[in-house]
């Protein structure tokens, strides 16, 4: 045991590179530093910066409001300058006193003595009244009644007048009226209704509108027809009609005319419509 030697070199490099970690932690440690102070120094000069902006800012704005204050001065100067001239062009007028007359002394009074008469004192005559003439009743009186005579005439004649225009303005009330009914009337027969139809030639009888139809000839190469109309078992016959021909008849006296029109003539059939009147509201 005593004669076992031990090689150190072999645990010398072990201690070496248990040692080795300690600067690599302390540099991590001062670049985390510097970075610090880095970020710290550039927050410091961006605040110094915004700071210095904002001051140059305001000091714009008030050399700004200084101008516009000194203009405003300056203003007011001159119209307090161009107001005193005016009021020192103008002159006050000159009030001139009247000229003062001097009254002259009072001439002093003269006292004569006379001797008492010897007459006794005689009365004073009454002053004679002289009677006052009554106001010319009858003349006004007159002069009334001619006016209120005057008046009342105006007031007939005025009376008349609107008479007259009353009759006048009834009697064109009546005109208005009648020309009225008549057109509604017309307006009445102007306002149609068109009902279609399509007649077969034979007996068959197709009730169209207020009337009815029965077809008794049709000739398709001239393209004319004929049409008996039944109203109350009455034929109005419409011979020999020819195409989009409107055919105007009357069913009754004092009735309102109809219209027939055929648009298409077929061998044995027709086609068209009837314009009859619309039925009053």
């Amino acid at each position: 045991m005593a004669g076992i030697e031990f090689d150190r070199q072999i645990f010398a490099p072990g201690a070496e590179t248990q040692r080795k970690p300690a600067p690599q932690a302390i540099g991590l440690i001062l670049l985390v530093l510097a970075l610090g102070l880095v970020g710290f120094v550039g927050y410091k000069l961006f605040t110094q910066v915004t700071q210095n902006n904002a001051l140059a800012s305001a000091n714009s704005q008030v050399e700004q409001l200084q101008q516009q204050l000194v203009e405003s001065q300056k203003r007011v100067d001159e119209l307090e300058k161009h107001r005193r001239a005016v009021r020192v062009e103008a002159p006050a007028p000159v009030v001139t006193a009247p000229p003062v007359a001097k009254n002259p002394a009072p001439a002093k009074p003269v006292y004569r003595i006379a001797a008492a008469s010897a007459l006794p004192p005689q009365p004073k005559p009454a002053a004679a009244t002289t009677p006052i003439p009554a106001p010319s009743t009858n003349s006004n009186n007159a002069a009334i009644q001619s006016e209120l005579n005057a008046n009342h005439e105006a007031w007939q004649a005025t009376t008349d007048r609107l008479a007259d225009v009353v009759g006048v303005v009834g009697q064109q009330q009546n005109e208005l009226s009648e020309t009225r009914e008549a057109v509604n009337q017309l307006l009445s027969q102007t306002r149609r209704q068109a009902v279609s139809f399509e007649l077969q030639k034979g007996n068959s009888r197709m009730p169209v509108g207020p009337v009815t139809l029965q077809l008794k000839s049709v000739d398709s190469k001239a393209q004319r027809y004929s049409v008996c109309v039944f109203f109350e078992d009455r034929c109005t016959e419409l011979k020999d009609r020819a195409l989009n021909e409107v055919v105007v008849f009357v069913v009754t006296k004092n009735s309102t005319p109809l219209e027939l029109v055929a648009t298409k003539v077929l061998r044995d059939q027709i086609v068209g419509y009837l314009e009859v009147p619309l039925a009053k509201q």
